[in-house]
């Protein structure tokens, strides 16, 4: 890989090996980046110069490459499962949730640069009423909006009069969730009337030490993976299989 760097370099048009380094390590701690924001814009561009150096580096690392040049976006996602944590539970199901105002969202033709945005109190009455789950206390709610917010799945803009953020559900959402979010769903809310009493907010690890959680995880399709992280504490895995 390093003699490949260097010949590579050799015709980058004035970047370094620093340079890849940069953008092959805000790839890894963003998960995503968005051709839009600034702060990824240098290393958007010089990965989709050099994708297949790029997808080559992170397929030998266990990683696949995703580009989508509709919206302007760079994924990186798993390509396997095995050593990876999961996700809260409750955070994989407000996704889910975010996915389907998303869909609504575009089949109303309500797109913005490839994003619905959406009052946080919709993500809570439909996580609400569809999972017949309680909603989370104010402050869990941020919490979660944060981890998402990390991983570039959404963005929150100000407060509406609710005190609550307006949510913008990036298309990165599509990558993550993959096509058969209503499936999950409903296997998910098949689950919980055969074992209703899970937890709402904990951890749920699969370590096998909770067979019943693992089998409802399973269901529902909800193997969310993240990668150990010394500074961000990880990020999601690929898509819910």
């Amino acid at each position: 890989m390093l003699r490949d760097l260097r010949q590579v370099c050799e015709h980058a048009g004035g970047a370094e090996p620093h340079d890849f380094r940069a953008a092959a390590g805000a790839l890894l701690k963003r998960q995503f980046l968005l051709l839009e924001r600034p702060v990824d814009r240098d290393a958007y561009r010089l990965i989709v110069n050099h994708f297949d150096y790029f997808g080559n580096l992170f397929d030998a690392l266990g990683w696949t490459l995703h580009r989508d040049d509709t919206f302007g976006i760079i994924g990186l996602l798993p390509g396997d499962a095995e050593g990876f944590k999961q996700l809260r539970l409750v955070d994989s199901l407000m996704l889910l949730c975010l996915r389907l105002l998303y869909e609504e969202g575009m089949a109303r033709f309500e797109a913005r640069e490839g994003s619905i945005y959406a009052p946080a109190e919709a993500l809570l009455s439909r996580y609400e009423t569809l999972l017949k789950r309680r909603r989370p206390l104010i402050s869990d709610f941020r919490d979660i909006l944060r981890r998402l917010r990390r991983y570039s799945l959404i963005e929150t803009r100000e407060e509406a009069e609710d005190g609550l953020p307006v949510i913008r559900i990036l298309p990165t959402i599509r990558l993550v969730t993959g096509d058969q979010v209503q499936t999950r769903l409903a296997a998910f809310i098949g689950a919980l009337d055969e074992a209703p009493d899970i937890p709402d907010g904990d951890d749920l690890a699969t370590d096998g030490e909770d067979p019943e959680t693992d089998k409802m995880l399973n269901a529902a399709g909800q193997a969310w993976d993240s990668r150990e992280d010394a500074q961000d504490g990880g990020a999601p895995g690929g898509r819910t299989p």
